[in-house]
Parts: structure tokens; C-alpha cells; sequence
């Protein structure tokens, strides 16, 4: 509990400090109101497909474009359903594990794995936009999803909730609703939202979670329980607002503070305003079991949505500056603990069985055509 205390006590008074948007050129109201993002955000779509010259595997013509949810049309948003389904359907990877189920399961193995070194540390970032995007090739490989890939962008659902969310009304066309209501806490560090218990309608309603959590005597044991969610508007008020959003973008000259600013990675002076920051924002205002849970949040279907937000903004930033935002910078542990050396762009990075090997230099450029070739609308 001592931990989360300093880091709230950062957290309330940078939130005395929000108004303050450092070296933007942007009015506060455009900030705020999430005009601002928007124009960024064709900035960088405009630079990246700029570096589509005809030349290589990824052209203009064949390049992917990842849609905010709510955009997507509704066939494709039941398809993506359908395919998250039939990945819940296909053959775990994993020996000698015996909670694990399927393919869907065999990822949230993985990040329990890799938790220790790809969180607060220079994999981060990298890490995750492999870990997404192979998530998307299993759908595509294994379960013939053609559609677009989804983001969730919280900042939408701070304004109205994300109770009301199109991601989480519990319509045909969403992930599901909310769970029951229930006098949970977000594990007592945090106000608790609306929800609490299993999820009651739309898909993944019948959903079994097999494993986890990670505080189990053995996390990896069978354990089979229902999807639990918590939502809250207020934690995504808070730490994932469009402001929020924006200024973790604005406010970082180099990948070490822009990284810390979105984890809120309380080493670093600069970033302590963010309390929980957009990335512990996002995972709380879904929150739940196994969706608060950091190393098996994977096992949450809206987990690929949020982490496709944080890979979003990730996408922006390199893209407003893309020549000189092609860095690394930290350690391979969590928050340097135990003390580690720094993490280099030729670091390799080895997610078999579930996806391949990779070197992280491959992994800096979406358009680059080895493996990626997508972009954020």
C-alpha cells in the first residue's frame, strides 16, 4: 500500500498542474476538447504514409488503417467478435500449463512470462505493439477475420462514460456490458466503479476466464471463473481524458520522458502529474478480473483495444518527428528492479510459441514492411 500512497500523492498534486500545457502551441479549449489530438493525429498519418514511396513491401495501396471502435462499421465489429471467439476456440501452445485453454489463453500466458521485463523498462513500448499486432494476425491466420483492427480511445468515454461506451453497452456490436454491480474497490487503492461482477450481457457474457490470477498459489493452475468488469468513468476522467491523452504526446521531447509520462513512471520528476497516467487509466476504467490484474489483464477482450490506444499514441509521437524519435531508452527490468543494463535497439525479443523472433529494431516503424505495415486514422 505504500507504494500506491506516494504514487497517489504524485498523482493529486500533478492534477493541480493539468491546465499547464508545457511548449504547446495549441489553445488549452483545443487541448481539452480533443481537437488538438486530432490534428496531431492526421500529422502523423500524413508523415508516415509520406514515407510510402513505392519501393518497399508496404505501399499506400496494401497498408493497413486501424479505426477507432465506435467508427468501425457494425458487420465488421460483430465479425472482430466473432474472430476474438473462434481464437477462444483454437489450441493452446503452452506444455506443461494446465489452466490455459486455447490460443486467446496462450497470449495471456506470454505476458504473465514477459511482465518482469516489458513494463517500466525500454521493451515497453515494442513489446506491446508486437504483442498486438500478432494478436491481430491470429485473427486474421487462424479465424479469417479480414475487417479493420480496433483502438479504443478512452478520452471519448471520459466525457459521456464508459458505461455508455459503444465497447461496453452490451449491444451485438460490442465487447459486452459491464459487470454486476458489486462493492468492489479496484483491490482498495482506487475508487471503485459501477460494476464489480460478472458480465451480464452482450458477448463474452458466457465467456470462463481459465486461469490467473496472479496472486494464485499457482497462477498458471486451471481456475475457471466467470469475466469480471468494474467500470469507471471517474479513473477514466482522471488519468485518460483527451487532455491527458494530448499533453503525454506534447510534453515529451525524448522516448524516455514521453514512455514515463504515459506509464506515469514516478522515477521521473517530470511524469509524476500523471498519477496512474493513461496506460493504468485505460486498464483501470475497465478494470475486473482478470482486466485489473497486470500480469493477466491479456485475458480481458478489451485489452487489445486499449493497448492498440497506448501503441496509437506511440504511433504519433515517432510520427511528428519521426527521424529523430527512433529510440530506446532504460533497462530490461520493471522500474530497474533488480538493477539491469540498459536495453538496446538490436535487443532480441523471442515471443514463440505464440508469435516469432524478433531483433526490436525491426519493431520502430508500422510502415516498414518487416513485419509491419499499418497506420493510426
Amino acid at each position: 500500500m505504500g507504494f500506491f500512497k506516494q504514487l497517489l500523492t504524485f498523482a493529486f498534486l500533478g492534477a493541480s498542474l493539468q491546465g499547464i500545457a508545457l511548449g504547446v502551441d495549441f489553445p488549452q479549449e483545443d487541448i481539452d476538447s480533443g481537437k488538438a489530438l486530432k490534428e496531431i493525429s492526421k500529422q502523423a498519418y500524413d508523415n508516415a504514409l509520406a514515407r510510402l514511396d513505392g519501393t518497399g513491401s508496404c505501399t499506400k495501396e496494401n497498408v493497413r488503417v486501424r479505426k477507432e471502435w465506435r467508427y468501425i462499421p457494425a458487420e465488421e465489429r460483430i465479425d472482430y467478435v466473432r474472430a476474438v471467439n473462434c481464437l477462444m476456440t483454437e489450441p493452446n501452445v503452452y506444455e506443461n500449463v494446465t489452466g490455459p485453454r486455447s490460443m486467446f489463453d496462450s497470449f495471456g500466458v506470454l505476458h504473465y512470462k514477459l511482465t518482469p521485463y516489458v513494463h517500466n523498462s525500454a521493451y515497453f513500448l515494442l513489446f506491446h505493439r508486437i504483442y498486438v499486432w500478432t494478436f491481430e494476425e491470429k485473427l486474421r491466420t487462424m479465424c479469417g477475420y479480414t475487417g479493420t483492427f480496433p483502438y479504443w480511445e478512452w478520452g471519448l468515454d471520459a466525457i459521456t462514460g464508459v458505461e455508455n461506451s459503444p465497447l461496453f453497452d452490451g449491444s451485438p456490436t460490442s465487447l459486452g456490458s459491464n459487470g454486476a454491480p458489486s462493492n468492489s474497490s479496484n483491490g482498495g487503492f482506487m475508487p471503485g466503479g459501477t460494476g464489480g461482477g460478472c458480465v451480464t450481457d452482450g458477448p463474452f457474457v458466457n465467456y470462463t476466464v481459465n486461469f490467473g490470477p496472479n496472486t494464485a498459489r499457482d497462477p498458471l493452475a486451471y481456475n475457471p471463473r466467470c469475466l469480471k468488469r468494474d467500470l469507471n468513468t471517474q479513473i477514466c476522467a482522471q488519468w485518460a481524458s483527451l487532455k491527458n491523452t494530448t499533453e503525454t504526446i506534447l510534453e515529451a521531447p525524448d522516448i524516455a520522458l514521453f514512455q514515463a509520462n504515459l506509464q506515469g513512471d514516478y522515477r521521473w520528476p517530470a511524469a509524476r502529474k500523471w498519477g496512474f497516467a493513461v496506460h493504468g487509466g485505460g486498464h483501470f476504467s475497465i478494470a475486473g478480473d482478470p482486466g485489473g490484474d497486470f500480469y493477466f489483464s491479456p485475458l480481458e477482450p478489451a485489452f487489445y483495444l486499449h493497448h492498440g490506444q497506448i501503441d496509437r499514441m506511440y504511433f504519433i509521437w515517432q510520427n511528428l518527428d519521426w527521424e529523430a524519435r527512433q529510440t530506446m531508452a532504460g533497462t530490461i527490468t520493471m522500474m530497474n528492479m533488480p538493477a539491469s543494463r540498459n536495453g538496446t535497439l538490436d535487443d532480441p525479443l523471442d515471443i514463440t510459441p505464440v508469435g516469432e523472433k524478433y531483433v526490436f529494431r525491426q519493431l520502430l516503424d508500422t510502415v516498414g514492411g518487416s513485419p509491419f505495415c499499418f497506420v493510426y486514422e
